[in-house]
């Protein structure tokens, strides 16, 4: 079953409609060549895309079932964390989940508000792993997903 970007999280939360309290955050070097990868291979649905000024997708989501999948391009440095992959953990309040990740000796960055409706900062934990740490804050409208072209 589809879990639609709709679906309302618990109140206070923190957690965007749809989403998980973790999710899969994917850097990658094409978004539109990993989205038709994820959908043709694996059974992946697109459900949600955000654009750049040419068109192309930078952010994408894909869903199966109640997983999903954030795709970022590698490196873009509008995305939080810089376009390297994450778990995306969602927390009731991020500034200061960010305060105690510092405290507990994570590596922080500089929380932001981003083009999609979350408060994001990212964090590496003791052993070098990322963390996207957001609260969801408002909802964004996204454009349709992109047309996927079948492979030869």
């Amino acid at each position: 079953m589809k879990a639609p970007r709709s679906q309302k999280p618990p109140e206070g939360s923190g957690i965007a409609p749809g989403m998980q309290a973790v999710n899969t955050y994917l850097a990658v070097a094409n978004v539109r060549a990993s989205m038709a990868f994820l959908e043709q291979s694996i059974g992946f649905t697109p459900t949600l895309t955000l654009a750049d000024a040419d068109g192309q997708p930078r952010y994408a989501e894909m869903r199966k079932g109640s997983t999903v999948i954030m795709l970022v391009r590698k490196g873009d440095a509008t995305a939080p964390g810089g376009g390297a992959a994450a778990l995306y953990a969602y927390v009731d309040d991020v500034d200061s989940a960010l305060t105690r990740a510092r405290n507990a000796g994570a590596g922080c960055g500089v929380p932001e508000d981003t083009d999609w409706g979350d408060r994001a900062v990212s964090v590496t934990d003791p052993d070098g792993y990322r963390w996207v740490l957001a609260t969801f804050k408002k909802l964004v409208p996204f454009s349709a997903p992109p047309a996927t072209e079948p492979s030869e």
